[in-house]
């Protein structure tokens, strides 16, 4: 049996994490979406230090945050890096701050191209996922985007080599971005901000500084997008769908509901709903309760067996 210090993440690993990532970064990339726009993203990649890894867990953060920043990616980097599993990073306009909101960033940052710029960082990566497992871990609109994003590639025909897909809180709600949008819209009145165009300037959700600005439309449009079951049925991956117990941004029965219409497809038995006890949306206490995790991204089912 494997002792407790195996599988679970050391307190201080917050402080020991950034030395971790620099000791195994291989490299990185800028990618961009080839539409119009033609916004870019980060791709890195840090190398299991075993020759031996046990394959990729790729990671998607969501609005406001990035992979540096954020628990839940953190978490899961610093634990992948010392267990023999080699961690790929995609970093979008989503988690990239500005000191000044911007109206010319907000018009470039639409949904459609972030879930573009997801394609082609999916497509990009094909060539380091062929000869092994495959973990692709979106949170919040990062698990919203990777949806429509595989959705997009199934469509064009184009298969992955993605094994396993886990979505962490996807599809926030309307009333969610409605709360957020007169939140911000009341901040910008009472600090008398100028916003003649209605942008939204979310701050950094974790350190308070800096932001990033999207227009209301880019909710709009990710709370607009199809949801398409008979499509995800076609991705060829394990999908587990993963709810925060006390979640009020993406409800457990929120999800749950669309796990149901999920297990009206023929690969049923390839979709898995998980909720998690006691967490809210940004799974900030994930790191007193990582086994939680840790056990599920173990517990993925993929074409070569995760150890």
């Amino acid at each position: 049996m494997k002792s407790l210090k195996e599988i679970t993440v050391p307190d201080n690993f917050k402080e020991l994490l950034p030395e971790t990532k620099a000791k195994n970064l291989k490299w990185e990339t800028i990618c961009y979406s080839g539409t119009e726009t033609n916004n870019n993203a980060k791709i890195s990649y840090y190398a299991s230090i075993s020759p031996d890894s046990y394959g990729n867990i790729i990671l998607s953060p969501g609005l406001g945050t990035n992979t540096d920043i954020d628990p839940l990616m953190r978490t899961i980097t610093f634990w992948a890096l010392t267990h023999k599993y080699n961690i790929i990073t995609f970093d979008t306009f989503l988690g990239k701050f500005y000191d000044k909101p911007s109206f010319e960033t907000a018009q470039k940052n639409t949904y459609s191209e972030f879930v573009s710029l997801l394609e082609t960082c999916i497509k990009y990566i094909e060539p380091y996922s062929v000869k092994q497992p495959n973990i692709l871990i979106g949170h919040s609109a990062g698990a919203t985007g990777i949806i429509d994003a595989l959705n997009n590639l199934t469509e064009k025909g184009n298969k992955t080599h993605i094994h396993s897909v886990m979505l962490f809180a996807p599809w926030v709600t309307r009333q969610w971005h409605d709360y957020l949008k007169d939140f911000i819209y009341k901040r910008c009145h009472d600090y008398c901000i100028d916003n003649p165009n209605q942008i939204l300037p979310i701050h950094n959700i974790f350190s308070k500084s800096g932001y990033v600005t999207v227009l209301p439309q880019f909710f709009t449009d990710m709370a607009n997008s199809s949801f398409r079951p008979d499509l995800m049925n076609k991705w060829g991956s394990y999908i587990t769908l993963v709810a925060g117990e006390k979640d009020k941004k993406a409800p457990a029965e929120v999800i749950q509901e669309k796990f149901e219409e999920l297990t009206k497809q023929s690969n049923r038995d390839m979709f898995k709903f998980i909720v998690l006890p006691d967490e809210k949306h940004s799974f900030i206490k994930i790191h007193s309760d990582t086994e939680s995790v840790i056990n599920l991204i173990k517990s993925q089912r993929t074409k070569k067996r995760l150890r």
